[in-house]
């Protein structure tokens, strides 16, 4: 339940209280202003968040928000502009709860157990052919990478030279690659222990 109070409505527009602010730094025309606003703001927050404590929360920061913006911003409805900015800030809240609570990855889970980096002793031994049935899988600047790094010993910026792309690139494909191995080889492996 909202639990702020309402004050008394005064006669001025929104615009007059907003100049009004903007010249003298008045908090409490703004506290007016936001305040024949704010069951609005509490309704977007409320519907984006879920949950009445966060939303309550939100109604606050979103006030503290407004004593810098609404200095910066030239603001023709301030309706309108005030329903944008709430309903901005309560996505930006879900996507810093949704970042903080993504799962954090060892980077050795990252890499396919057992294939470390293809010596001439690894690919003798026959890991590289049974890799192969997959390898054909990859899209083929992932096939490409992985054969240079693994296969042929070269470096990130080794084959970004070869293949006039940038290291970030060449980095992006080798681990997509070793993703996509990763999850062929686990297929295979499950269909072979099916059968």
């Amino acid at each position: 339940m909202l639990r702020f109070l309402r004050k008394k409505s005064t006669p001025k527009s929104d615009e007059e209280l907003i100049d009004h602010y903007k010249t003298s730094g008045d908090m409490a025309a703004l506290g007016q202003l936001y305040d024949r606003y704010i069951e609005l703001v509490y309704g977007v927050c409320l519907k984006v968040l879920q949950e009445e404590a966060s939303a309550e929360d939100a109604v606050m920061a979103i006030f503290e928000e407004l004593t810098t913006k609404v200095k910066t911003h030239e603001i023709k409805q301030f309706r309108g502009w005030l329903h944008v900015l709430s309903r901005n800030y309560c996505l930006m809240q879900l996507r810093k709860q949704k970042r903080t609570l993504t799962k954090s990855f060892e980077p050795e889970l990252m890499q396919i157990p057992d294939l470390g980096h293809p010596d001439h002793e690894t690919i003798s031994n026959g890991r590289a052919e049974a890799l192969q049935p997959c390898m054909e899988q990859l899209p083929e600047r992932q096939r490409h990478c992985i054969r240079l790094f693994y296969f042929e010993g070269h470096s990130y910026k080794e084959i970004a030279g070869q293949l006039d792309e940038e290291v970030g690139r060449i980095r992006s494909n080798i681990q997509n690659g070793r993703r996509n191995l990763k999850n062929c080889i686990e297929r295979t492996n499950e269909t072979y222990i099916r059968k």
